[in-house]
């Protein structure tokens, strides 16, 4: 008989361990593209796409573009490590309803659609340690933004992603991380240290006509510190 209460404490404890061992965030598959895109823009985007999903639901699904184009003979530089033109179209994402779904700065985005365009990180004192490269994607409201055409200048990109955040004045951005090795498959990691989950995958790149791969880490969930 005493035996018993040592049996249900041990259970007990490996019971919560294995609870504590489930990942809270898991990545599935979804056909899309997402409703709310224009056609030209939901042409351009692969037939599948990554939902996020938490215990709760899916908390953000993740599309990214066909065939994109990047700077032939790119070299990453000190900030730089993505081969993308600032304002060209990447990928879309989709905010299920009361997701509650925030950007790297911690801005929640409303339920809906919209595209993903590459930017670059302003380089003056007011994102100085923000970010470990100057590579993000910005999110643009899918109804404003309705062509695939690069969006020139850092300004216009900037003010059409602000659009995002309701009464927002910054634009909705997410960290890209440089690439520490090539994902076999799209996967979701977690970084512990600061608790964001990562997007792992490549994307459909070509230059010149010719396929070139591009792997990316982007962080889909998780806070600048700064």
């Amino acid at each position: 008989m005493k035996l018993r209460p040592l049996f249900f404490v041990t259970f007990a404890l490996c019971a919560g361990l294995l609870a504590a061992a489930q990942p809270t965030h898991t990545l599935k598959e979804v056909k899309g593209p997402p409703k709310g895109l224009s056609e030209k823009i939901a042409a351009e985007m692969n037939p599948a796409g990554w939902s996020v999903v938490t215990p709760d639901g899916p908390v953000v699904e993740i599309w990214f573009a066909k065939g994109i184009e990047v700077k032939p003979g790119f070299s990453p530089s000190f900030n730089v490590k993505y081969p993308f033109q600032p304002g060209q179209l990447v990928g879309a994402l989709n905010v299920p309803e009361k997701s509650g779904f925030t950007d790297f700065r911690g801005q929640e985005l409303p339920a809906g659609a919209y595209t993903l365009r590459y930017g670059q990180q302003p380089e003056d004192g007011n994102h100085i340690g923000t970010s470990a490269t100057a590579d993000f994607l910005l999110a643009l409201p899918a109804k404003v933004d309705t062509d695939t055409k690069p969006i020139a200048g850092f300004d216009p990109l900037s003010e059409k992603s602000a659009a995002s955040i309701p009464g927002g004045t910054h634009p909705a951005i997410f960290s890209l991380l440089p690439v520490e090795k090539k994902a076999e498959k799209p996967g979701l990691v977690h970084n512990e240290d600061r608790d964001y989950r990562i997007l792992e995958a490549t994307v459909d790149g070509k230059a010149k006509d010719k396929a070139m791969p591009v792997p990316v880490r982007l962080i889909v969930i998780g806070r600048s510190e700064v």
